[in-house]
């Protein structure tokens, strides 16, 4: 903290206007007082951002290093501020005060209109709730500089401290000692073990350039200005060498508390690996880094306890910090991770070389897997895991009846659909005859993606109107016109502004809410987003829905609310598309097909996935009207989509469905899940509800502020996978966990993975089990 006092700083300022040739009468304006003393000045020539450093905190070479660097990134055409050079062309000044005193001085040209992309300090208490694309930007950039830091290096004469494990964790931290805020002895102990195991972390994580090099170090919301939606990062105070991902973990600290938490941290790293790969080993230590960055906060305020923010820090950071301790240190505890083999990392290292590394792969330590049968997968080192998520193998891994049908038509011939071929008109008889009127007619697609791609095209030749709705946090394929109306992860296409976006009521996650007035809201956004879209030009097309929303989380919607959604659509003269990729084929249980199980009278169905157990195919569903209408006008034809190989596998999948009764032993099934998952519900305060139906379910969890758990999901997931149990989570905050295996399992398979979810919620959550 700068000691001199406000009229201090502002008189030395004034003396040290003449050595930058700023006018000497320039207006001069406080700005801020931590650190350095910070003012603006304004002359004819324009206005600048003039900064006093802290006196005796850095040596000379050091502020030289800091500004040259600054020059270094600016040359390159990187977003900096620009550095004024002193009038004898140093980077900096040496002003005296009235006792002869000697103060560094720097000047820049201050960024004009702008503002901070955020708060820090609102951050950590909840007060904002920024959109995930400030993250994305935030990402974007921090990718992009340390691309060019890591060009740039050590600049000549470069003096910095070290970001490294000795200045994070060491016996003497760079900002100071962070046990010397700790409120009692149990606090003391709990900071040093968290430090210890912080440094063994940073040890195994080493200082190699693909994982440390020159950062910024105080990469946070505060030090990122916006102007006219171009950035520029400020304030390189503290930049020096580190861990790249400790200026990730900045960012991640101050919003770990946050709902969507969870959301904003994918969304940082999907932009920030667009430019800088992270290799698997920094990814595992970014929990680690994220508690050193919150543990330098404490030892900041420690080292200055008369400052203003740091009675904040004591306040806030505090007891978020003594948290993230014990969350880490247990973490380390329960964990029983082997260290990945060399095989599986060699592997790994080949992957990135050939597929990419922004491929994404479940679980910190990535599983493979070389075998399958039922709703078991076995890895390469033998061990067998109880898949209770995938629903592509629907009717179970390597299914023999699916395999040996595909085999023996690949053996006989396999043509496309511009011939005459049999098999694909008895796979299209018996596929149409588990729909209702109207649904009677069927293109055959490669994919989902494709099949949702191109209900979308016969939509808008449908109606002649190209606007689409969709939810707040939905996914329905990768093609370029999905990824236009994509809102559950992140992409760089720009969104479409043919499409408009509503959420979905959820009863479990507003019981404070009358339904009424849920409902009512709801309805308004719909009627809202239909009339915006009439407004713009576009009219409404469609909406594309999932029946079951589950990538929303699965909600518990009011009753009327799905009928009353799409008589809107009707009545404005929109097609309702039912994307059942997910949910259909009986996955819902009792009825085949989700749109039956939840209501909705859809004008298209989309499928995917489940449909060939494996082997490539989708389709849309639609009637003898709509049909007719798009193809006399439109010649769709796909080389690979109803071949008779792929109808031998659809076929089969119908087969085992319908030879096993897997359509009314999965509604039993979901049923006595149902009853388990309401009983651990009822006992446990960390779970907020119960999701699903039939053999898609879950459960969300939340903080005993009941607000989204997102870490607690994360470690529940990571907890069933050591007991060699496959789930896994969604919803948008990703606090939900996802249970949806293959419709073959068994009930005593069923019971042993809620069995092992309950144990699992006990070890991590054992604060929310209800003493009865």
């Amino acid at each position: 903290m700068s000691k001199l006092s406000r009229e201090e700083a502002l008189s030395l300022a004034r003396r040290a206007l003449p050595s930058f040739a700023i006018a000497g009468d320039a207006e001069i304006a406080f700005v801020k007082h931590r650190e350095n003393v910070v003012f603006r000045v304004a002359d004819p020539r324009g206005c600048y951002a003039l900064r006093i450093h802290r006196h005796g905190h850095r040596t000379d070479e050091q502020v030289r290093t800091e500004n040259a660097y600054v020059v270094a990134l600016h040359e390159t055409g990187f977003p900096v501020p620009e550095i004024i050079r002193s009038r004898d062309g140093d980077l900096f000044a040496v002003v005296r005060d009235d006792q002869g005193t000697a103060h560094q001085v720097d000047v820049q040209w201050w960024v004009q209109d702008s503002t901070p992309l955020g708060n820090a300090d609102h951050a950590l208490v909840g007060q904002d709730n920024p959109d995930v694309g400030i993250f994305e930007q935030l990402g974007d950039l921090c990718g992009r500089f340390h691309r060019v830091s890591r060009q740039i290096g050590r600049i000549h004469g470069y003096s910095r401290d070290p970001w490294d494990a000795d200045a994070l964790v060491g016996p003497s931290p760079l900002w100071g000692d962070p046990r010397g805020l700790a409120g009692s002895a149990a606090d003391r102990a709990l900071i040093e073990s968290a430090m210890d195991s912080i440094r063994r972390v940073l040890a195994n994580l080493g200082t190699g350039s693909e994982v440390y090099g020159v950062i910024h170090s105080d990469f946070s919301p505060e030090n990122v200005l916006t102007v006219r939606g171009d950035l520029t990062l400020i304030d390189f105070d503290d930049f020096g060498e580190g861990w790249w991902l400790f200026d990730i973990a900045t960012v991640l600290f101050w919003y770990h508390r946050h709902p969507r938490a969870q959301e904003y941290k994918g969304a940082l790293l999907a932009a920030y690996e667009r430019h800088m790969e992270i290799p698997e080993t920094a990814r595992a230590a970014l929990d680690a880094l994220v508690l050193a960055r919150g543990l330098t906060y404490l030892g900041w305020a420690s080292d200055r306890p008369e400052v203003e923010t740091s009675a904040f820090l004591r306040a806030e950071a505090l007891p978020a910090v003594l948290e993230l301790c014990r969350k880490f240190l247990d973490a380390s505890t329960h964990t029983k991770e082997t260290p990945m083999t060399d095989r599986d990392s060699e592997l790994l290292a080949r992957r990135a070389k050939t597929i990419g590394p922004y491929s994404p792969l479940f679980y910190d330590r990535p599983r493979h897997f070389v075998a399958g049968e039922r709703v078991w997968l076995t890895d390469a080192d033998g061990q067998r895991y109880l898949d209770a998520y995938n629903n592509v193998p629907q009717v179970g891994h390597a299914n023999p009846r699916v395999a040996d049908a595909v085999s023996r038509q690949l053996s006989t011939y396999n043509v496309h659909t511009r011939y005459l071929s049999e098999p694909v008109i008895d796979y299209a008889e018996e596929l149409l005859a588990t729909f209702d009127e109207p649904l009677d007619r069927v293109y055959f697609t490669n994919s989902g993606s494709e099949a949702n791609e191109l209900a979308l095209r016969i939509a808008r030749h449908r109606t002649g109107r190209s606007g689409v709705i969709v939810t707040d946090h939905s996914y329905h394929g990768n093609t370029i016109s999905l990824a236009a109306l994509t809102t559950g992860l992140p992409v760089s296409e720009p969104f479409g502004e043919h499409v408009r976006v509503i959420s979905i009521p959820d009863l479990d996650s507003e019981q404070a809410a009358d339904p009424d007035q849920l409902l009512g809201r709801a309805f308004a956004q719909v009627d809202a987003a239909i009339a915006s879209l009439q407004e713009d030009g576009h009219g409404l097309a469609a909406l594309l829905i999932e029946p079951a929303f589950s990538t929303e989380g699965l909600p518990r919607l009011p009753e009327p609310y799905l009928a009353g959604l799409t008589e809107r659509i009707h009545a404005a003269g929109g097609l309702v598309i039912s994307d059942e990729v997910q949910v259909g084929l009986g996955r819902l249980g009792d009825v085949w097909w989700g749109h039956q199980a939840t209501g909705i009278n859809p004008d298209l169905v989309t499928l995917g996935k489940p449909l060939g157990n494996g082997y490539p195919m989708g389709g849309v569903i639609t009637s003898e009207e709509v049909l007719d209408d798009f193809s006399s006008a439109n010649l769709y034809f796909n080389t690979f989509a109803g071949t008779p190989a792929a109808a031998a596998s659809g076929r089969a999948v119908l087969g085992e469905i319908k030879d096993r009764d897997l359509v009314s032993r999965t509604g039993d099934l979901g049923r006595h899940v149902e009853a388990r998952l309401g009983a651990i519900a009822a006992k446990h305060k960390n779970v907020g509800a119960a999701k699903g139906r039939g053999l898609f379910f879950g459960l969300a969890l939340v903080d005993e502020r009941g607000q989204a758990n997102a870490p607690l999901a994360k470690n529940i997931v990571e907890a069933l996978l050591r007991e060699n149990i496959l789930i896994s989570r969604i919803g948008p905050h990703d606090n939900v966990l996802k249970i949806r295996p293959p419709l073959v399992i068994e009930k005593n398979e069923l019971d042993s993975v809620i069995d092992a979810l309950e144990a699992a919620l006990h070890a991590e959550a054992p604060e929310g089990v209800e003493r009865v």
